[in-house]
């Protein structure tokens, strides 16, 4: 039997939990550079006019007229709540596969012992994370991992439920998938959806009745498996170490525009430094290294409306002599590609990398014409890594570094990082 466990709103449920002036209140929270909104707590959702994504300055009058409170995206917090709650969910079962940041499979078989239902054990589950994280949970049980996801969907969606929905009987889970939208089925995408709806296909007790050699023609051997997984076979397994990322990204857009090359070298620093720290910690190398730049296509020309700006966008990928994860190293050649493909007499809104080829850390092969990575250039940069975690992020940072760059993230609403900052947290009166 599975479980999945998944936060109610996490974004806007973690700024609740450290301050409850938020409790009842309609929220929203918006994204990098608080440009489009991310999440919205149910009372937002209810009102029906706010979508996600929506741009916030095309809902700044909904906001006022229903004052919706905003917060920035407050990523580092929200991690760290993520983390507890997984640790948290350790107490109750062995095996943990964390699936999102808000989101964890459970396996939970042979532990009729402690807990003598699946009902006792969601609810034990949802009370234990509302006490210690004062977050809300909905939990749902079934026989495979496509069986809880519906599950836990029907918690979310059936107040009644009390956040716990099992389904643990095959009259319970025909009930379930009878009225289960086939749209809202864990793997099934919109093409997908479109040749399955064609074929009369509407709900996922239809689509569990199919032939095993017409849904594999349909949606390949991932639509059989989804379909075994409906008739409570499990095909897909508990994976308690998450694999490591095939490519690493960091491309945060800047708050305004920039023209000028000496800035946009420093933020792609900034970019290279985050990802190279990424790339260590999941213990890897990477062989190649993408760069690219782009203007803001929505802007227009000054004292023209009407007129769109000159755009530009270029990229450039280079493929390192030896796998590496030295940030000097790296920078070298990023910088290069930076060099190559800026153009001068235009604004640019982003820049970014773009972090591939990704070996292990113990990977290491050398060329006719080339050596391996500089071994201490890498031991130096696990150093760096250790001093940073231990007395704060850019503690230690490279000489061409910006200390206060004018670029950085507008985030207006931010939050404190009561969890990872000492002078941040909370203090009880």
């Amino acid at each position: 039997m599975y479980a999945l466990v998944d936060v109610n709103n996490m974004y806007c449920s973690v700024e609740r939990s450290f301050d409850p002036s938020l409790d009842d209140k309609p929220l929203v929270v918006v994204g990098n550079n608080d440009r489009s909104i991310i999440a919205r707590s149910q009372e937002v959702k209810s009102l029906g006019t706010i979508k996600m994504g929506a741009p916030l300055h095309m809902v700044l009058d909904e906001i006022e007229a229903h004052q919706i409170q905003v917060r920035s995206a407050n990523f580092t917090l929200y991690g760290d709540t993520s983390s507890r709650l997984m640790s948290l969910l350790t107490r109750f079962v062995e095996d943990v596969e964390v699936y999102s940041i808000d989101e964890a499979f459970l396996l939970v078989e042979d532990y009729e012992s402690l807990y003598p239902s699946y009902q006792g054990l969601g609810t034990a589950i949802r009370d234990t994370v509302l006490q210690c994280l004062r977050l809300p949970v909905c939990i749902g049980f079934g026989a495979t991992k496509t069986l809880a996801k519906v599950a836990n969907r029907i918690a979310k969606k059936s107040p009644d439920l009390a956040g716990v929905c099992v389904l643990d009987s095959e009259e319970n889970v025909a009930n379930a998938l009878s009225s289960f939208d086939i749209d809202d089925l864990w793997g099934v995408g919109g093409r997908s959806a479109r040749k399955l709806r064609d074929n009369g296909i509407e709900t996922a007790l239809q689509l569990r009745q199919v032939n095993d050699e017409w849904i594999s023609k349909v949606m390949t051997v991932n639509g059989l498996r989804l379909v075994h997984e409906l008739r409570g076979l499990p095909c897909k397994m508990i994976e308690v170490n998450a694999p490591a990322k095939k490519t690493i990204i960091s491309a945060p857009s800047f708050p305004g525009v920039i023209p000028d090359l000496e800035m946009i070298n420093d933020a792609l620093t900034n970019h290279l430094s985050r990802a190279c720290e990424k790339l260590r910690k999941q213990n890897s190398l990477c062989g190649a290294i993408t760069i690219f730049l782009y203007t803001n296509k929505f802007r227009r020309t000054l004292g023209r409306p009407d007129l769109a700006s000159k755009q530009y966008s270029a990229s450039r990928t280079v493929e390192l002599p030896h796998p590496t994860s030295s940030t000097p190293e790296l920078l070298g050649y990023a910088l290069e590609a930076l060099k190559s493909i800026f153009a001068f007499g235009y604004h640019f809104k982003k820049v970014g990398i773009i972090l591939s080829d990704l070996v292990p850390a113990d990977y290491r092969q050398k060329g006719v014409f080339v050596e391996g990575p500089n071994e201490q250039l890498i031991k130096l940069a696990g150093v760096v890594d250790k001093l940073n975690y231990r007395y704060g992020k850019s503690t230690i940072r490279l000489a061409s570094q910006m200390k206060d760059p004018e670029w950085v993230m507008k985030q207006e609403w931010l939050s404190k990082r009561y969890t990872t900052r000492w002078d941040d947290i909370l203090v009880a009166k």
